[in-house]
């Protein structure tokens, strides 16, 4: 079948594509009788108490109304028969059962919108997503939508596969359409869908071409053709990805240096058509990454980033654990997947990504609000990223040049989450203090080895080397604070033959363990040799 590359629809956005832009869980379907697929064309913003006037392929919002009201099954008969294509309610903790029946009646699409989310910026997100599709915007967002499908074209024609050109949501923004081009199956379920397919073998190589630079070469594998893939940026910030299906023969040199072009003015066509809340994220960011960096006084950072006087100031830092593999992109996904949910529900928060940790500030609530909006950010993210995102929550402060300081605690929380599996998945320094602390002592004793009991590091060389286990007798003994009988139980060994290897540990070792300090230094020690 010939693939085009204008949407099927004639320009409109759908309901479908409301869904797939902003997703749960800002908004979700409740009920969805097979009109997925109906036009949108705008929204209205509806006071109950008003008539409601016709809307035809309007999306029509409904502030103030309660789920569990009767005049709210009416309003869903009278949407139907007016011609809207969908109605957003707020459940409010109501059951809203009476409400979808009467929607799947009708055949009207009823939606639900998360209840933090004001009704104002949930009004903007959709008019957003129905911009990018061209819908009441003007003339430049499908200019831009063209450019990319002409450059995709551009580079189709050199390789000879088909190219595809995404977002870091991995949705697929433009493709190529030549007749005669090389594609496989994957391609078209990526291009039918508009989303590349989420499975392990696609997540790691995503995860490779957003850690390289230049393009990036991968064979084939599992029936999908070999690829040359290069990430758009804009410096250093990721903006989407190319992906070329390579012809029999290869790229070539003049492919390589196609892609490379191609990435660069996809990276401008992509700036171009970002709005003004894009612009203003992303001023935010670069405010806020000077003030984790201790650049300036409270008073221009209260300045740069409109914090007001005595705000009670909340820091968050996100970060991916130690055990992720490749099904958890590198940090630019992580931070694109908390950007969406962070900004409708805090809209005043400011976020910034360094190449480790993802931080986000909340002028306001201090640590309570910060732990709620971690809450939620972890649960909206869990079924692309699983369990292994950590969130560190640092100390409430007021005072804006602190902000520095807090980021030192945040990374220093989640340097302790991300390096344990049973760590809580959202922590503050009182649940990571002893580990923190463990941490910093090998820290000094990296920094200054002749602090080091010598002892210690024989005796485990003497293990190593003999098979005997004085340094595991050691440590049972120190954890059980001396019982010799538990310490012995807990080793599966006789009192006395636990009691031989501690008077051997001073003979053979110069370990005091009579001595308190002695005691402490080597149970350290041999703490930090198990990590």
């Amino acid at each position: 079948m010939p693939l085009s590359d204008q949407p099927s629809d004639g320009g409109l956005s759908t309901v479908r594509h409301l869904l797939d832009s902003i997703g749960a869980p800002i908004l979700k379907a409740l009920a969805a009788p097979g009109e997925r697929d109906r036009p949108v064309r705008g929204t209205v913003l509806h006071d109950p108490a008003d008539p409601l006037p016709p809307g035809r392929d309007q999306v029509l919002l409904m502030p103030g109304l309660l789920a569990d009201q009767r005049a709210a099954a009416e309003l869903v008969e009278a949407a139907a028969r007016l011609g809207y294509s969908a109605m957003i309610v707020k459940l409010r903790g109501a059951d809203g059962a009476d409400l979808v029946d009467e929607a799947a009646r009708c055949g009207l699409t009823l939606l639900a919108a998360a209840d933090e989310v004001s009704w104002r910026h949930l009004d903007a997100l959709l008019l957003s997503a129905l911009g990018s599709q061209g819908v009441g915007g003007g003339g430049s967002t499908a200019e831009a939508g063209d450019g990319l499908f002409a450059l995709a074209n551009a580079v189709s024609a050199v390789i000879g596969g088909s190219v595809a050109i995404e977002d870091l949501d991995r949705r697929v923004m433009a493709y190529s359409s030549s007749p005669d081009q090389r594609i496989d199956s994957l391609r078209r379920e990526g291009i039918l869908s508009r989303r590349v397919p989420e499975i392990n073998h696609n997540l790691e190589r995503y995860r490779i071409l957003l850690g390289s630079e230049g393009v990036v070469r991968f064979p084939e594998a599992l029936g999908a053709l070999p690829r040359a893939a290069i990430t758009i940026r804009a410096g250093s910030q990721p903006l989407g990805t190319i992906w070329a299906i390579e012809s029999p023969e290869g790229i070539g040199g003049d492919g390589e240096r196609a892609l490379i072009d191609c990435a660069r003015l996809a990276a401008l066509h992509i700036l171009r058509n970002r709005n003004a809340s894009e612009l203003e994220l992303q001023k935010r960011e670069s405010a806020l990454l000077g003030a984790l960096e201790g650049l300036w006084s409270s008073h221009e950072t209260s300045f740069r980033l409109s914090i007001p006087p005595g705000a009670e100031l909340g820091l968050l830092g996100f970060a991916a654990s130690a055990e992720a593999t490749g099904l958890l992109a590198l940090t630019a996904h992580l931070a694109h997947a908390l950007t969406r949910y962070i900004v409708p529900v805090r809209p005043d928060a400011s976020i910034a990504t360094t190449s480790r940790a993802i931080y986000v500030l909340l002028p306001g609530g201090g640590s309570e609000a910060a732990t709620r909006l971690a809450k939620g950010a972890l649960a909206s993210i869990r079924g692309s990223f699983g369990d292994f995102v950590r969130a560190a929550v640092a100390p409430a402060g007021t005072d804006p040049a602190g902000l520095a300081a807090m980021r030192r605690e945040t990374d220093d929380i989640l340097r302790v989450t991300i390096a344990h599996p049973d760590a809580p998945h959202i922590a503050s320094l009182d649940d990571v203090r002893a580990q923190l602390l463990l941490a910093r002592v090998g820290d000094e004793l990296s920094h200054e080895p002749r602090l080091r009991h010598p002892g210690v590091a024989a005796m485990a060389a003497h293990d190593s080397e003999n098979g005997t286990d004085f340094a595991v007798s050691v440590l049972a003994w120190l954890e059980a604070v001396g019982n010799v009988a538990e310490a012995a139980a807990r080793l599966g060994v006789h009192t006395n033959t636990l009691r031989y290897r501690l008077r051997r540990t001073a003979e053979l070792f110069g370990l005091r363990l009579e001595q308190p300090d002695d005691r402490l230094a080597v149970w350290l020690q041999l703490r930090l040799l198990q990590r």
